[in-house]
């Protein structure tokens, strides 16, 4: 992932970046619906009869969260990487 202070990004990064905006806009939506006592939750919403593939959702939203905590220590890596090399006097 990590090439010369640099990170590149796959299918994976964007998936997992998806589900987690996906996820962080239902659980937005599920406490707006907790004050205004509607269920607002687009998850059981669209998959409400299909229980065992809620679940697998709220799995993969899960995962995707751990692993954008990995790709964000990879882009602190990277960006200290940069940093790093910024500093040291290039020799000529």
């Amino acid at each position: 992932m990590k090439t010369e202070g640099r990170v590149r990004v796959n299918a994976v990064d964007w998936i997992s970046l998806a589900l987690v905006i996906v996820g962080a806009v239902n659980w937005g939506l599920v406490g707006i619906g907790t004050f205004l006592n509607a269920n607002w939750n687009l998850v059981n919403l669209i998959l409400g009869g299909f229980p065992s593939i809620e679940a697998l959702v709220y799995i993969l939203v899960g995962l995707a969260g751990l692993y954008e905590l990995y790709f964000a220590y990879q882009l602190y890596g990277a960006r200290q990487e940069r940093r790093q090399k910024r500093a040291m006097p290039e020799d000529d």
